[in-house]
């Protein structure tokens, strides 16, 4: 195990680039088998539609545990236990017979998928100052979207190929290198002043995270704009697989032009922070996520459905995502770094939770027309847009 003092490097971040992408990649790559479900496992379309919702809760109740988790046994330990459940949850769901074990096997699934990505951004915040901290974050999140990027693409080929049962023995596999990669080379960053630090004093920083105003606006500003993303991954498929009639390598294609706004947002967030501040860009990608929901929402008035009237709104509102997302964690991290973890996992608890809940109503809302989507982003780019203000007027007033 290499030490604390050899994390600042850039394998480091590398490793945490390929651990913090195991969660988006088993997110994203089942989506596209997803309407095919309710066939091949005499199932409803609604509760298919929990094997991506329920992960989405999954993934958010985990993040809960594993920060205050990380707080009190330190970072490695929790991320390689949490890899090890990923892998038997994927073998589990790749040989499930019905659906109800498939659900369960998939939030089990989310459980271990969520570690890197929930304890990597504790992880740089151990080492590195407020905005030192975002750039860093913007940098390794850009890199790491490369797996939501092209795992649609993957999920679809494995599905059309090999039928859906492939998807989760790749997860697996992939789950596998992950854990042996971290065995051997993963760091231990947990502050030294948390080592002796007992769990009633861990879950009392977590409760005074909860009471503090300037962090809950950064949790919120987080969690709004992550819901413009996942509302419009809870109806995407529906609308352009069974209503629109294209195939599903054909969504993976149109989901890759997401995660190139994402990365130029995430790029320009890496680059600016510490010139612009954190405030001052999650203001600007706010706006563009308001812009990106107006832009949804015309065209849905319209009665227009096409690719291009969903997919390039949806690009706007995720290079506004690639602006936010970085920024707001760092700040809501740095309000107390004594509650690294547990702040952390507290953001991606909003980000997630809050998505579950708006991914599951856009995609039982979704019938023949964008107009539901469209509207429900629109009242999340709002919801952030107020948070976002409101963490800038906090930090001004500190």
């Amino acid at each position: 195990m290499r030490t604390r003092a050899e994390a600042g490097s850039r394998g480091f971040l590398l490793l945490l680039v390929v651990l913090s992408m195991l969660g988006p990649l088993t997110l994203n790559i089942l989506v596209p088998s997803l309407p095919g479900l309710p066939l091949a496992l005499g199932t409803s379309k609604e509760s298919a539609q929990l094997v991506l919702s329920l992960y989405l809760f999954g993934m958010a109740l985990s993040q809960l545990l594993l920060g205050p988790l990380a707080d009190r046994f330190g970072r490695r330990p929790v991320i390689l236990a949490a890899l090890a459940l990923y892998v038997a949850a994927s073998l589990a769901a790749f040989a499930a017979p019905n659906i109800e074990i498939l659900v369960i096997a998939r939030v089990v699934q989310s459980f271990g998928a969520t570690a890197g990505l929930a304890l990597g951004r504790t992880m740089i915040r151990d080492l590195h100052d407020l905005n030192s901290a975002a750039s860093l974050i913007g940098y390794v999140t850009m890199a790491m979207v490369v797996a939501p990027m092209v795992a649609p693409l993957v999920g679809a080929t494995l599905d059309e190929g090999l039928g859906w049962r492939a998807i989760l023995a790749f997860c697996g596999g992939l789950g596998l290198m992950s854990l042996a990669l971290a065995w051997r080379t993963l760091p231990e960053t947990r502050p030294a002043s948390l080592i002796a630090t007992t769990g009633a004093e861990v879950a009392r920083r977590t409760l005074r995270l909860v009471g503090n105003r300037h962090y809950m606006a950064y949790w919120g500003a987080s969690a709004f704009c992550s819901a413009l993303f996942f509302g419009f991954l809870g109806a995407a498929p529906y609308l352009m697989i069974e209503v629109m009639g294209y195939s599903k390598s054909a969504y993976g294609l149109w989901f890759m032009s997401l995660s190139f706004g994402y990365m130029l947002g995430n790029f320009i967030s890496g680059r600016a922070a510490r010139a612009a501040g954190i405030d001052r860009l999650i203001l600007w990608g706010n706006a563009m996520g308001l812009v990106g929901a107006v832009a949804i929402l015309v065209p849905a008035l319209l009665g227009i459905l096409h690719p291009l009237a969903l997919f390039a709104p949806a690009m706007i509102t995720s290079f506004g995502n690639g602006l936010v997302l970085p920024n707001a964690i760092a700040g809501g991290v740095g309000v107390d770094p004594e509650a690294a973890g547990a702040g952390s996992g507290l953001m991606g608890f909003g980000q997630v939770g809050i998505g579950a809940v708006v991914s599951f109503a856009a995609g039982k809302a979704a019938q023949d027309s964008a107009l539901p989507l469209a509207l429900m982003m629109l009242a999340c780019a709002l919801a952030a847009f107020a948070a976002g203000r409101q963490a800038g007027i906090s930090r001004r007033s500190a």
